[in-house]
């Protein structure tokens, strides 16, 4: 029954000249709780995207001649994202909407001082004289188990609001989720044109120690106002007190979950996600996590390693955000004509597109035409990285349920980390810069999969014929 449902609901986006697109929809709620909401964004994507430009350079100034500890670090984080997504995606379920974000703002923001201070700390250490390896792989162990840390918080923020307060403040109206999607990407995607830029400026005038402590003293600060305005917008929202589910299922549940065994729920949690209608439009999603081809983590340090100052590094990685903050704007226009579905298709084939000139770069000479496929190639797939990040958003939010949306989702977060992880384990592998290129071309393979995957899907949802 909820598979037909689905492919009505997939018939009616496909032939979508009905849809209602005004924005009053937007105004369910006073204008001002929007902008709480967007303010609060603000504030938490700058922080984040500061810290996550700078985390990879900071681990490449201490580690110059490998890019093993950067994969190390980013394995450890995807795998703490696989093995916990799915629990956190329950907790974020039972716990009241206020406990979630009460404890995860918080929990995020030390994370990230304390990491600072592992940086700090390996920053001011003599490498030269005789240096005790278990010291600074002690200190790096530290920064690695706040980094998973952080990535946990991370979830549960991402779930809460993303997935779940976002839907009631806009009704599940599609007009307006579109609406709210956009600009809460727009903010993000403002802060990863401007972090980079800031951070390569207090790197190339004040020196990586004064970033390391600046980075970590502004995350500390921001939960404060992280806080004080997330309460606001929980003030002004009514609905966001409600509980999910009724009293009564929800004991029931709870009586439930207590007589089966941890391995069971499990895979009942898989069961429901693998057969839900959206499982493969997710898996989708999923499988272009699984790359190398952007300017962040592993990239980043490869970069540094080629020569590459971190100027431009920061440039370019704003360049990269430019070009997907265009997608937040492209992504309305095209859901309007084309709707949400084919949107998403047409916009990871797009990727894929783009991706071509950059998996060529790494077989020319390094000069000025290999630059310009590189850093031109990966800026340009950024357009369709984010128009398809926005249209697979809202095709989650629009086909899960509310009492559903932390167990789905808490699995997608899951699958996308077990690819995630897989970019990892590829420089893990080949973790000598010159053989870059290797992972590089699996990656490409991933994101051609993954276009063949949603394309497959969407033509079954078309004719009717889909089959969980």
């Amino acid at each position: 029954m909820l598979e037909k449902i689905h492919n009505h609901e997939a018939e009616k986006d496909i032939d979508c000249s009905h849809v209602n697109h005004s924005p009053k929809k937007l105004l369910r709620y006073p204008p001002k709780i929007y902008l709480w909401l967007f303010a609060f964004q603000l504030f938490n994507t700058w922080c984040d995207r500061l810290y996550e430009f700078g985390s990879y350079l900071f681990i490449m100034h201490v580690f110059k001649d490998t890019l093993l500890p950067s994969s190390v670090y980013g394995f450890a984080l995807t795998g703490v994202g696989i093995v916990l997504s799915s629990w956190v995606g329950k907790w974020v379920d039972y716990v009241s909407r206020r406990t979630a974000v009460a404890i995860a703002i918080p929990t995020k923001r030390m994370s990230i001082g304390l990491m600072c201070l592992g940086f700090w700390f390996l920053s001011r250490y003599d490498f030269s004289v005789g240096s005790e390896r278990s010291t600074i792989y002690g200190v790096f162990g530290a920064i690695v188990f706040f980094a998973c840390v952080l990535k946990v918080a991370t979830i549960s923020l991402s779930i809460a609001v993303d997935r779940d307060w976002i839907v009631i403040l806009t009704k599940s109206d599609s007009s307006a989720l579109t609406t709210v999607n956009t600009n809460m990407r727009r903010i993000d995607l403002i802060s990863k044109i401007v972090t980079p830029l800031f951070f390569g400026f207090l790197s190339s005038s004040q020196g990586n120690v004064f970033c390391v402590v600046f980075v970590g003293f502004w995350s500390l600060a921001s939960a404060v106002p992280e806080l004080l305005i997330i309460k606001q917008v929980y003030t002004l929202v009514p609905e966001l007190a409600y509980s999910k589910v009724s009293q009564e299922h929800n004991a029931e549940k709870e009586e439930t979950v207590a007589t089966i065994p941890v391995l069971s729920r499990f895979y009942q949690g898989w069961l429901s996600y693998i057969n839900h209608p959206v499982f493969a439009s997710s898996l989708s999603y999923a499988m272009i996590y699984m790359s190398v081809l952007s300017i962040a983590g592993t990239m980043v340090s490869y970069l540094s390693w080629k020569g590459y100052p971190e100027s431009l590094i920061s440039v370019m990685r704003s360049l990269m955000a430019v070009l997907a903050l265009i997608g937040t704007f492209v992504m309305p226009i095209m859901k309007h004509f084309l709707g949400v579905y084919r949107t998403a298709k047409a916009s990871i084939w797009i990727e894929v597109i783009t991706l071509i000139p950059v998996i060529i770069s790494f077989f020319l000479p390094q000069n000025l035409l290999s630059a310009i496929l590189l850093f031109g190639g990966i800026s340009l797939s950024r357009l369709g990285v984010w128009v398809f990040d926005l249209s697979q958003t809202q095709i989650m939010q629009e086909r899960v349920d509310n009492a559903q949306a932390g167990l789905i989702n808490g699995w997608q977060y899951s699958l996308t980390n077990v690819f995630d992880l897989g970019q990892f384990l590829l420089t893990m592998i080949w973790s000598d810069p010159n053989q870059f290129h290797i992972p590089a071309i699996i990656s490409f393979a991933m994101v051609v999969l993954a276009a063949i995957t949603f394309t497959f899907r969407y033509h079954r949802i078309a004719k009717g014929t889909t089959v969980v």
